[in-house]
């Protein structure tokens, strides 16, 4: 697993460099190869201070996780209409991904201290409840897609809790549901709801991004172009045309996969996603052998983030999901995602290196 991230780490950065070669100077390959250099710091502070000890204090961590949130609210940098990041000056801490590892640290502490697993509708309700503040927070900045992870990672936690798969589908289908009435409802009867014009629009393009090729649909589109045109070989690093003539907006961090696609090819990108599902296979197998409950929830909810991570990310610059800025794990230009994802995978170290209980 480690040595997954580390080459998913080095690969970053000729593919950054390329995505940015119009800045001069390979600038942001310089400032993501400082970033890789202190996500082995937060690999490291993961992976050896005891996760049951992280577990024990993530009420103090979620809630200090809240108050940044609110923070970013007022003193926050606003970037293209979204105010989600506090300048630090090396780069800009975004408040709304450290929640996820809070999120996953406090929902490990509730779910290890219930008898049984939440199994009805209040159960669900009450579990969800502590997640509410983060999630309405989040969504004010507004961060549609970070607000979805925290769904997911919470929802995968429930399953590995011990929650029926059958039940948390049913869940599943009845929001996806309540979704699509009130998507409808805001369409034809102008029903408002807490999402950006632009947000509503992501969704509903992903049905016909040719709809409006030039705006909402434009981004979807050559990024599907850019994958296409690598064919099976690619057309080798810094050498892809849909890239280097800038056609993908934010091809160096929502849309980097575009830049794999393009300049790797189909079998070098096969390449890339095994290294990703090392990384998945991992987590799973120190979910099922963790010496307890907390252990086994706490890697169900990385290993529930980095899938979420992937499907979303990958499907959206493929044009089967909706484009919802949702990062590449370890790929794309991003601190506080490469530190919060480098910070997990120790995590998940941490738990399958103490699976054996040690008798005195």
């Amino acid at each position: 697993m480690l040595i997954a991230v580390l080459l998913l780490d080095a690969l970053s950065l000729p593919l950054i460099d390329s995505a940015t070669h119009s800045s001069g100077g390979h600038y942001w390959m310089k400032k993501q190869a400082v970033l890789v250099g202190l996500s082995l710091f937060a690999l490291a502070l993961g992976t050896f201070i005891n996760y049951r000890d992280m577990v024990n204090i993530s009420p103090w961590i979620y809630g200090a996780t809240i108050a940044l949130l609110v923070l970013v609210l007022f003193i926050g940098d606003e970037v293209l209409g979204a105010r989600r990041w506090i300048d630090l000056g090396l780069f800009p801490l975004q408040p709304s991904e450290l929640a996820k590892v809070a999120v996953v640290l406090f929902g490990a502490r509730l779910l290890s201290r219930w008898e049984d697993p939440p199994e009805n509708f209040w159960d669900f309700v009450m579990y969800y409840a502590w997640f509410v503040p983060a999630l309405l927070l989040i969504m004010k900045q507004p961060d549609l897609g970070t607000s979805l992870v925290l769904v997911a990672v919470s929802t995968g936690m429930l399953y590995f809790s011990g929650t029926p798969g059958i039940k948390i589908l049913r869940l599943g289908f009845l929001a996806l549901l309540v979704l699509a009435l009130l998507l409808a409802a805001n369409r034809y009867l102008g029903l408002p709801l807490p999402l950006k014009d632009y947000q509503i629009k992501r969704i509903t393009t992903l049905f016909n991004p040719q709809q409006d090729p030039l705006g909402t649909g434009y981004q979807v589109l050559q990024s599907k172009i850019a994958i296409g045109s690598g064919m099976l070989w690619g057309k080798g690093l810094g050498k892809g045309t849909q890239n280097r003539l800038d056609f993908i907006p934010e091809q160096h961090t929502d849309f980097i996969f575009s830049v794999v696609g393009e300049e790797l090819g189909f079998f070098r990108t096969l390449l890339v996603l095994g290294l990703y599902l090392i990384i998945l296979i991992r987590c799973l197998i120190a979910c099922v052998t963790a010496a307890d409950k907390e252990g086994t929830l706490v890697t169900a909810g990385i290993l529930s983030m980095f899938l979420f991570h992937l499907v979303v990310n990958l499907g959206m610059t493929m044009g089967i999901m909706p484009v919802t800025g949702v990062p590449l794990p370890f790929l794309s230009h991003g601190g506080s995602a490469l530190l919060v994802n480098s910070f997990a995978v120790g995590l998940v170290l941490n738990v399958g290196w103490n699976r054996h209980k040690i008798l005195f």
